[in-house]
């Protein structure tokens, strides 16, 4: 946004042509556009000369196309002249070389603004105009925004359109007084302390910044990232508070705060040290009202993701430890049915000697085997869900590693005030905090 009117670049080559530059018709748009009305043809047949009535046809057709006037001769459109001297003057020879006189054509204009309710811009519209671009920053503060919604708007209000310069001066002034508007309100909402972080954000260390640190993003949910993007969210925590007060009284979309973030990252950090404080500062503090919440969300998506693992690990391991032992019964069952029939064999008599029992015995079942049968026979079959336990249990040192962190870092909410996982959160970040175990609780 440079101060220079005649530099400040409102719309695209393309877009500007389109606006400003007299509409090369092709043979559809010259059907569309030079079908004239009655009331139209009554402008033209009041004008003296084919020269004036064919000028005053080529203004009418330019206006219904673009709602504004363009400055030619018919000399320089002469396939549209042509166009319109065989079907509204077949008769009548070519056109001769004679100009029309300046106040000719402006009374034609006059004319055709009458016949479709426009008017010209005056100066009491540049001021409508004005006051309706400081409207529109707030919304969004790209001038190509600016230039478009005025537009529209002139075509609501039925007013001509003024000149691209116009535009230029009353956008750059528009934008210059909202520089300065913003710059007074975030000096008034900055404190010493804030204006510090803000500073320390631009100071520059050996190799990055802090600021260039906190642009780089994350590429990975490992510990040690996550671990980079709390302590990137702890360094904005003090500037993105401050936003929180700030923005809202500053009066500005959600459009521009991004806009604004996006300078930040846009501009070096030597850039941003060069600026003025207000105008740096409100980068800053647009840019670390939406850095900390991205961050915010990383974090809660690593929660999310390493949660979920657990989550889904754990239950795998279960499910898999679960149909190990279903399986292991069944493939001793057949030996277990061996050993219970040695009770009930006739060929073995009540003086046949324990040992040779015991010894038939490891024979169909060894001696290691057969206690590990028994204990898991003794033993009540472990559930899925304490098979899971155990499997959250092995994994205690990853939860320690990988969710804790988080846990301890990000704010958490309920919509119930009583809510029993909020308050087990909470008590558990209390003993966390106090450098104490759970199961000192």
């Amino acid at each position: 946004m440079r101060a220079n009117n005649k530099n400040l670049t409102l719309l695209s080559e393309i877009e500007r042509q389109a606006l400003y530059e007299r509409p090369d018709f092709d043979e559809f748009q010259r059907a569309e556009y030079f079908a004239f009305t009655a009331d139209e043809l009554a402008i033209m047949k009041r004008r003296k000369g084919l020269p004036e009535q064919i000028l005053c046809l080529l203004q009418t057709g330019y206006f219904k196309a673009t709602r504004t006037f363009f400055a030619f001769t018919p000399d320089e459109c002469l396939e549209d002249s042509d166009f319109l001297r065989e079907r509204y003057f077949p008769e009548q020879p070519a056109i001769s070389a004679r100009p029309v006189r300046r106040a000719e054509s402006l009374a034609q204009r006059q004319a055709i603004l009458r016949l479709f309710d426009y008017r010209l811009c005056s100066s009491q519209d540049h001021s409508s105009l004005a006051a309706k671009a400081q409207q529109l920053v707030r919304r969004d503060v790209t001038p190509a925004f600016v230039v478009a919604e005025l537009i529209a708007w002139l075509d609501q209000q039925r007013i001509v359109r003024p000149g691209y310069t116009t535009f230029q001066s009353i956008i750059s002034t528009t934008l210059g007084e909202e520089r300065l508007r913003l710059a007074r309100l975030i000096e008034a909402g900055t404190t010493d302390d804030v204006k510090a972080a803000l500073q320390r954000l631009l100071v520059r260390d050996e190799s990055l910044s802090e600021l260039a640190a906190i642009k780089q993003d994350a590429k990975y949910f490992g510990p040690h990232m996550m671990g980079r993007e709390r302590g990137k969210r702890a360094t904005l925590e003090p500037v993105y508070n401050a936003a929180r007060s700030i923005l809202p009284q500053l009066d500005i979309s959600q459009q521009n705060i991004a806009y604004y973030a996006s300078l930040a990252n846009f501009y070096t950090i030597y850039d941003l040290r060069q600026l003025q404080s207000g105008q740096s500062s409100l980068y800053l503090l647009c840019y670390a009202w939406q850095r900390y919440r991205q961050l915010n969300d990383n974090l809660v998506d690593a929660l999310r993701h390493h949660t979920k693992k657990f989550e889904d690990d754990g239950k795998a391991n279960a499910d898999h430890a679960f149909m190990h032992a279903q399986l292991q019964r069944q493939k001793d069952a057949p030996q277990v049915g061996k050993l219970l029939q040695l009770y009930v064999d006739d060929a073995l008599d009540d003086v046949t000697p324990f040992g040779s029992v015991r010894n038939h015995a490891f024979s169909i079942l060894p001696k290691a085997s057969l206690q590990q049968v028994a204990k898991l026979l003794s033993n009540k079959p472990v559930s899925q869900m304490e098979l899971r336990w155990r499997a959250v249990d092995a994994a205690a040192a990853q939860v320690c590693r990988r969710l804790r962190p988080q846990a301890m870092a990000l704010e958490f909410s309920s919509e119930r005030a009583d809510d029993p996982w909020l308050a087990a959160l909470h008590w558990m970040r209390g003993v966390f905090s106090r450098k104490q175990r759970l199961t000192q609780r």
